[in-house]
């Protein structure tokens, strides 16, 4: 268990700033796409990196699988990395 603690530790940045925010957060779930807008976030602003609370994520998971009503409705193009590059 000793060693456990020490990987953290390295783990760990102390000069690592998040910046709490509201974001984008797509799902891809079964091949279907669902967007939340203004999810609460923290975000590296060097990295660009994104944390969402446990109880967050939940959340988005129970409103997807519920099939809820969406605000509003967008469509996207989808590319083939072969294809297009």
């Amino acid at each position: 268990m000793g060693d456990e603690s020490k990987n953290e530790e390295a783990m760990t940045w102390p000069d690592e700033t998040l910046i709490e925010t509201n974001v984008r957060y797509i799902l891809d779930l079964n091949g279907r796409f669902f967007v939340f807008e203004n999810v609460p976030a923290r975000v590296n602003p060097i990295t660009g990196e994104q944390f969402f609370a446990s109880a967050t994520v939940r959340r988005i998971q129970q409103i997807a699988l519920a099939a809820k009503v969406p605000t509003r409705t967008i469509e996207a193009g989808v590319y083939e990395w072969g294809v297009a590059a």
